[in-house]
């Protein structure tokens, strides 16, 4: 059984950080990678994502993947959900579509066709940036899921997607839409039901720097007083939820998972040359929340303490977001099989 379902951005760090999963934690997890639009256009913004994925998942890595930030193609014959169906299947990596109840019936149709070539499973998604997953929405929309889904819901994971949590205010408020929807959901024969939910902010330029501050892990704490229900795991790793569209060089920094609390590390650039992330890294190591195991932990635990002894180079942003993702999708796990 999957223990957890991380929704990732299908970008370099967070494949980087899959490619490199222990063996062991390949049967814990089932990601969800969002395809990120460029200005290529979503054909081939399809096929980029493919050829990344395909050079990136570990073997027996089942993916399940959302093209929601894709935009409508109204013209030609590529279909992205249907392209990316076939390029995995040709290249034997199992997948599960992505729909959603507000999906057009084209891309229901896509959904169909690439459960089709992959088993006929799905994970339908509930929920979206601007409204939370309505139960007596989705009891209209089930008839629909299954004459233009094709789609029966015994063949399909459910996720409640409440995008975000920051505070103990948003965990009153959405405590009881959750519960609310188990309840619903637990009426019909899903193959699971998952909670998700993002607690990271946005940006983090607001941070202190030289020194770690925490950012309450909100999404866990949600997930902890709702697991009475018997519901699964997801959440955006150590991501915000939403497309980021920066493009300056972001200054050092880390978002290292602890218990409770990421712990964010910022530090600027020495200026007589020295990469700031050999110190960035040597304060972590030498903290009382980096992990037990040490480098042993995870990938990215050993790319961060190599950095701590001036070892290899010190990374751009892509690389410290897979060494941060990959102890993240280490420590979620350690501690939903009770291990930590």
């Amino acid at each position: 059984m999957v223990t957890y379902m991380p929704i990732l951005k299908g970008k370099a760090g967070e494949l980087d950080a899959i490619a490199h999963l222990s063996g062991a934690l390949v049967w814990h997890l089932l990601p969800i990678f969002e395809v990120v639009p460029t200005a290529q256009g979503p054909t081939k913004d399809a096929y980029r994502f493919c050829e990344k994925a395909r050079n990136s998942l570990p073997a027996d890595l089942t993916i399940a993947v959302d093209v929601r930030h894709l935009p409508d193609i109204t013209e030609g014959l590529r279909r992205p959900m249907c392209d990316i169906a076939e390029d995995l299947g040709a290249w034997g990596i199992p997948m599960l579509p992505v729909v959603h109840l507000y999906d057009s019936s084209t891309r229901l149709a896509d959904v169909r066709y690439a459960a089709d070539l992959h088993g006929g499973h799905a994970i339908v998604r509930l929920g979206s940036d601007t409204r939370d997953p309505d139960d007596a929405e989705a009891e209209e929309a089930l008839d629909r899921l299954r004459s233009e889904g094709g789609l029966m819901i015994e063949q399909c994971h459910l996720v409640l997607d409440m995008f975000e949590v920051r505070s103990e205010r948003d965990l009153t408020r959405v405590e009881p839409v959750v519960r609310k929807c188990v309840s619903w959901a637990q009426r019909y024969p899903w193959s699971s039901v998952t909670v998700a939910v993002g607690a990271m902010p946005q940006g983090i330029s607001h941070i202190p720097v030289n020194t770690p501050t925490p950012i309450p892990r909100w999404d866990l704490q949600l997930w902890q007083r709702v697991a009475d229900l018997g519901v699964q795991y997801a959440d955006y790793g150590i991501a915000h939820y939403g497309l980021t569209t920066a493009s300056w060089r972001p200054m050092p920094s880390l978002r290292y998972t602890d218990d409770e609390v990421w712990w964010i590390y910022r530090w600027p650039q020495d200026p007589i040359g020295r990469p700031a992330m050999y110190d960035l890294c040597k304060a972590l190591v030498a903290s009382d929340h980096w992990a037990a195991a040490g480098r042993g932990f995870s990938w990215g635990d050993h790319q961060i303490a190599a950095r701590a002894e001036g070892v290899g180079g010190p990374g751009n942003a892509a690389n410290w977001r897979a060494w941060a993702t990959s102890h993240h999708l280490a420590k979620v796990v350690d501690q939903l099989t009770g291990a930590g």
